[in-house]
């Protein structure tokens, strides 16, 4: 990963947890779908991120909304499990050539075909995680599913808008 790539990943780490903290924290809709834009980060590292410093910082990135939302580590270790699931997503949707050295997470590179599914099994994947954990009972798996579904709908459509806007003319 070259470095201004690295230091572009870093500064959207922080750009995203600025906006989460102090704008989305309170945003819902219908109390059902909920704006997790912090996430937005961890998705669209560069494909060949060293595993390592994915988990680092997805643990930095999870732990920093932690620290101002009082949830003891859900953010964190929900970002974490994405995070360890990412390369297998990679595998499953890779395309027939492979991915291309310099390929980033993107619209542009990798169509909405690719980017689309990648995008609702990494959110799903982080809301269920973590509306599980927040909810603790058995008697709200059905609530939290719904509420992870929801969520990451609204975030296909916020990310899918964020990809839209930052196409490159």
């Amino acid at each position: 990963m070259s470095t201004s790539i690295q230091w572009k990943w870093y500064g959207m780490l922080l750009l995203t947890v600025a906006m989460q903290i102090l704008f989305l924290r309170d945003l819902a809709i219908g109390n059902m779908a909920f704006c997790f834009l912090y996430v937005w980060a961890l998705l669209k590292a560069p494909i060949q991120t060293p595993t390592a410093l994915l988990l680092v910082g997805a643990f930095a990135l999870g732990w920093s909304v932690d620290i101002f939302y009082n949830t003891h580590g859900m953010h964190a270790f929900a970002c974490v499990c994405i995070a360890m699931l990412r390369p297998l997503v990679f595998k499953v949707l890779t395309p027939a050539n492979g991915y291309d050295e310099r390929s980033s997470v993107s619209l542009a590179e990798m169509k909405a075909l690719w980017l689309f599914p990648y995008l609702f099994i990494m959110l799903f994947t982080h809301h269920v995680i973590l509306f599980l954990l927040e909810a603790m009972d058995g008697s709200l798996v059905g609530i939290s599913l719904l509420r992870a579904f929801f969520s990451a709908l609204l975030g296909i459509l916020i990310f899918g808008l964020l990809e839209l806007f930052s196409q490159n003319k």
